[in-house]
């Protein structure tokens, strides 16, 4: 793996950089088509960008501080400015709050806006996954003997054993996930249906992906990842679940 691309004096361009920072702007650009498509303000896909940025950083750092409370007591500067260690469900999670709070502010409905920018999510998500493992962050999963094994000898978490590339499989599925988003989205499914099913699938593919990863289990048994992955999918249930109640119960009055 790559993961410095160009390193002279001070400036250093690293893979993970470079990648997450592609998978930010083509979800940007994503989503303000689609934002044009659907008749709203394309500014509101500025505004969320430069409010997400930061926040699906900084969450993700505090999901991983957490994660790792032991280590961070024995080095927090190391761990608070390394550039791996990084939680991404603690980068949704306050993503998702701090976009809510804009939209709101903005006048917009909140699923509505996140059923326009699921398919900016997942290609996003799956582009970022290409960059944990081109930098080899340390998010691979244990070791095998199948045709899938992949070293990463110079990562920023070197590992000279064969492993199971987890994040190219999460890249793979979440890419998948954007072509069926952008299906979906033209089959005038009700207001959260979208959003609601890329939770689901965003979600069930982390939860397996998990028992390849080498994270300790949290409780009972599953990882920190895997519990927040099962709140995503009964989120995602029990959205599309209330939908179509609330629906039923219109039609009927």
């Amino acid at each position: 793996m790559y993961p410095i691309l160009f390193n002279y004096k001070i400036i250093t361009i690293g893979t993970y950089g470079l990648l997450l920072g592609s998978a930010f702007y083509l979800a940007f650009l994503l989503m303000e088509r689609e934002f044009k498509i659907h008749g709203k303000d394309p500014d509101l896909a500025y505004k969320l960008l430069i409010a997400i940025i930061p926040s699906a950083i900084i969450g993700a750092k505090i999901f991983h501080i957490f994660d790792n409370i032991s280590e961070f007591f024995k080095d927090p500067a190391g761990m608070i400015f390394s550039g791996a260690g990084l939680s991404v469900y603690g980068g949704f999670l306050l993503s998702f709050a701090v976009a809510a709070v804009i939209i709101r502010k903005n006048g917009e409905r909140i699923l509505n806006i996140f059923d326009i920018a699921s398919p900016a999510m997942a290609l996003g998500y799956g582009i970022g996954r290409l960059g944990c493992h081109a930098s080899g962050d340390g998010c691979f999963g244990i070791t095998t003997d199948t045709i899938f094994g992949v070293s990463y000898p110079n990562g920023l978490v070197p590992v000279s054993n064969n492993v199971y590339p987890a994040p190219l499989f999460e890249s793979f599925f979440s890419f998948g996930f954007f072509l069926v988003l952008l299906h979906l989205r033209k089959k005038g499914f009700k207001e959260g249906t979208v959003f609601f099913i890329y939770l689901i699938m965003n979600g069930a593919s982390r939860f397996f992906v998990e028992f390849i990863r080498r994270n300790p289990p949290a409780m009972l048994g599953l990882t920190q990842a895997q519990i927040i992955a099962l709140a995503f999918m009964a989120a995602g249930a029990a959205g599309i679940f209330y939908t179509m109640k609330k629906n039923n119960v219109q039609a009927a009055q």
